[in-house]
């Protein structure tokens, strides 16, 4: 225990508190408070010089105080009536002050019942959920004053790709579907469905991910960027970039992209194998792998190509097309990669126009494939068809189909983004076709390096595919969902992450075919890592049917997706030119795992001046640079630009 003293009575009274506290002396003591104990602080004497302590919040005098007050109340006259009243009024104070330290342990009023959340009853501030700890991520150099270790970590694994901190607890967090699933073993496939509102950092977090992928000597694959969002961080990383529309860049349906290339690369090391001396590294059966490889491929590529074009032809007809048309499409192509026939190669694949002429040629050779006796039915039962590739040949379709490839995809590269944003959004069936075209080059790709991987040629790898603006890709045509259906279920089996990124899951309904809308609500259903975003109460109601959510999550998400009236300050800020952030902006929960009760992580995206620096988060371009032209009068709020 302490015991505190005053010089004299005039001095400020000391801080009550438990025990008896003093200004000169320090020396804390635990123990519980008796009747005798304090009688012993009062009769002790205590130091000769301290005239008044305080115990309990009550101000009495010390032994040596207390015999000088004894001895003035003997005397005669005023003085010794005066030392009386004192004396009876000391009687008080110490019977008060003993009652109070050994009925409220010290203090000077009654303290609340302590518990295992705190003091409960008034002013006791009793907590009803007791808040984690925050926690910091530091070297033991770093994290000095005590700060360092912590016996409880938060529920936020970093793992992967760092994205940010944690919302409540500040420490860091990490993820990206591939090392999750194939370092971590935390999600069952690497399937990642990004749903948010717009404006608030959904394409800013899948680059920051696809960044740390390719950190990891991964490739980054966005076949089909409409809105031309990855076309920069592309060429930040060295990657490759492609641009087609109208008047830029061509490619050919027929060129099966990258899997094409590998046949030439096959070959020659299928030549090379017999040039090795037998006593050093000489493998009899090596030649006769590659060969039945090259086989496999062209085998694969041929029907890459077929499947292509009733793509296309799909696209164009709106309807399917019939199977013996599939039947001539196949052995027209046959024919021209015949070196007696058409002579081309997979280094020098045919184009549009020459499978049309190998058509309307009216070959022989291809009267059965139709049913046709004579020419005059093959004309006829080839009508159709022969229409239908004129519609692909002539117009926008021929500007950008009926060429060799401008630009072929080059599997090496880190990052290979197909930007098609020069393509007018009314101009659908176009757009369908160009993105149809793209993913089959882009998996051509993946193949491709997975193939020259399995023949020792090339180093194993793992690819990451970006379809941003899902609801533009599954409305681009006729047969896209079932394209990504397949790949939604496969992509595991061919070593490719998949990230999908919409802004409602109304986006995955708005179909006329039934099986369409269960195909689409389907890739929601089998992603096993869902980032949400700032959403309204709709939508969380719309994603109950897929996942769970906990009032806090719930209340979290739709808060984040209202942005408060400006106040004052704001406003202020704004005539200075300072552009205001949503509320929400880069927020996210992340709800991953099988079980619907798994709670979320929580978690704000922040960006390194590297990449503030690069620009390629910056999606809002054409905006910021119509401000730098705009007159600072316009921009004050409440005042118009007056010419």
């Amino acid at each position: 225990m302490t015991l505190t003293g005053r010089h004299h009575i005039d001095a400020p009274p000391a801080q009550a508190g438990p025990g008896v506290s003093s200004a000169t002396e320090h020396d804390p003591d635990p123990d519980v408070f008796t009747d005798s104990d304090v009688q012993a602080i009062l009769d002790d004497g205590g130091a000769s010089d301290v005239e008044f302590v305080r115990i309990g919040g009550i101000k009495i005098r010390t032994a040596r105080a207390w015999h000088e007050l004894n001895a003035a109340a003997q005397a005669p006259g005023w003085r010794g009536r005066r030392a009386r009243r004192l004396l009876r009024r000391e009687h008080r104070l110490r019977k008060a002050s003993i009652e109070r330290v050994v009925d409220y342990g010290g203090f000077d009023r009654p303290i609340p019942m302590s518990g295992g959340r705190g003091f409960s009853g008034r002013g006791g501030g009793r907590m009803r959920s007791v808040a984690r700890l925050p926690e910091w991520r530091a070297t033991t150099t770093q994290a000095g004053g005590g700060f360092w270790p912590f016996s409880i970590g938060a529920s936020a694994p970093m793992l992967g790709t760092p994205l940010g901190s944690h919302a409540i607890t500040g420490a860091d967090c990490g993820f990206d579907p591939i090392v999750w699933f194939d370092a971590g073993g935390l999600i069952n496939a690497p399937i990642t469905f990004v749903l948010a509102l717009n404006g608030f950092g959904k394409s800013s977090l899948v680059r920051r991910m696809a960044t740390g992928i390719m950190a990891q000597n991964h490739t980054s694959l966005f076949m089909g960027d409409t809105k031309s969002e990855y076309s920069d961080l592309t060429a930040h990383v060295g990657g490759q970039h492609i641009g087609l529309s109208y008047s830029r860049g061509t490619v050919n349906p027929l060129a099966a992209g990258g899997l094409g290339a590998v046949i030439g690369r096959l070959q020659a090391a299928a030549r090379a194998a017999d040039d090795v001396e037998p006593p050093l590294a000489w493998d009899p059966n090596r030649r006769a792998e590659l060969e039945a490889l090259i086989v496999g491929v062209g085998e694969q590529v041929r029907a890459r190509q077929v499947q292509m074009i009733n793509g296309l032809l799909q696209l164009v007809r709106s309807s399917p097309i019939e199977d013996f048309e599939e039947t001539l499409v196949r052995v027209a192509l046959d024919q021209l990669y015949d070196p007696a026939a058409g002579g081309f190669t997979y280094d020098h694949p045919p184009i549009l126009s020459d499978l049309y002429a190998a058509i309307d040629g009216s070959d022989e050779r291809l009267w059965p494939k139709v049913g046709a006796d004579n020419r005059e039915q093959y004309r006829l039962i080839t009508r159709k068809l022969r229409q239908s590739l004129n519609a692909l040949i002539d117009g926008n379709f021929g500007r950008v189909f009926n060429a060799q490839t401008s630009h072929p995809i080059d599997i090496d590269a880190p990052a290979i983004c197909v930007d098609v944003s020069g393509i007018d959004e009314s101009d659908g069936k176009l757009l369908a076709a160009v993105l149809m075209v793209c993913w089959s080059d882009g998996f051509g790709a993946v193949e491709a390096a997975h193939t020259l991987a399995d023949a020792g040629l090339a180093p194993h790898r793992n690819f990451l595919v970006v379809m941003d603006e899902l609801w533009r890709v599954l409305g681009a045509g006729a047969g896209m969902v079932d394209r990504v259906n397949a790949l939604t279920r496969l992509n595991r089996t061919i070593g490719t992450a998949l990230i999908m990124i919409t802004h409602t899951m109304k986006d995955l309904g708005a179909f006329d075919s039934a099986a369409d809308v269960n195909n689409a609500q389907g890739f929601i259903e089998r992603a096993p890592a869902k980032i949400i975003g700032p959403v309204g109460p709709d939508e969380i109601a719309r994603l109950k049917a897929v996942t769970k959510f906990t009032a806090t999550e719930e209340h979290w998400l739709t808060s984040l997706a209202s942005t408060p009236p400006p106040s004052p300050a704001t406003i202020r800020k704004i005539k200075q030119g300072q552009r205001q952030k949503p509320t929400g902006l880069g927020c996210f929960l992340l709800k991953y795992g099988t079980s619907d009760e798994q709670i979320g992580m929580p978690f704000q995206t922040t960006f390194t001046p590297t990449e503030t620096g690069a620009g390629v988060h910056n999606t809002n371009s054409r905006w910021s640079s119509g401000a730098q032209d705009t007159p600072k009068a316009y921009a004050a709020a409440g005042q118009g630009h007056r010419p």
